[in-house]
């Protein structure tokens, strides 16, 4: 498997995690810790998809340069 596509793969996950989580607070959660978690968890979430596009970017980058 190529890394661009393991890439593509990882995003598509987060990114399908992080609108279950959002469809999940729509629809209501019983506990403010609950939606708390909720939160937290799309933070992180966001963080990952951001740090996984750094990363390409800088591999697009060094590849461009060599």
């Amino acid at each position: 498997m190529e890394d661009t596509t393991a890439i593509y793969q990882i995003l598509r996950l987060v990114r399908a995690h992080k609108e279950e989580l959002k469809n999940i607070i729509a629809s209501g959660l019983h506990s403010f810790d609950e939606y708390n978690k909720a939160v937290g968890e799309i933070k992180g979430y966001n963080i990952m998809e951001q740090e996984i596009q750094d990363l390409q970017k800088d591999k697009d980058d060094t590849d461009t340069e060599t």
